[in-house]
């Protein structure tokens, strides 16, 4: 008999209410524990049923800086990469007199 999967929910750090302006406080300990405070700026997704908020970067490029890794490779790969792009380009500029 195969056992049934169960979820584990994080433990609840506090609850809210949503206000008549669409308002919410958050709890103090939550904030505490993520470091969060006055004027930080948060991104908003929906995951079914389900609110997740999470601090915007304060830096975009710092953010998504090495999570591309795997498109090409390590250094030495994407130098390849680089070096055959250029010299199929220099060949189709060549067959075409540009």
């Amino acid at each position: 008999m195969a056992a049934e999967a169960r979820s584990v929910e994080p433990p609840a750090l506090g609850e809210t209410t949503i206000t008549g302006k669409n308002q919410v406080s958050l709890p103090a300990q939550s904030m505490r524990r993520l470091g969060w405070g006055k004027g930080d700026r948060l991104l908003v997704q929906i995951s079914g049923d389900r609110i997740i908020l999470m601090r915007r970067p304060t830096s975009w490029t710092e953010a998504f800086s090495g999570k591309m890794g795997d498109v090409f490779g390590n250094h030495d790969d994407t130098l390849r990469f680089l070096d055959e792009e250029r010299r199929d380009w220099d060949e189709w500029t060549e067959e075409r007199g540009i």
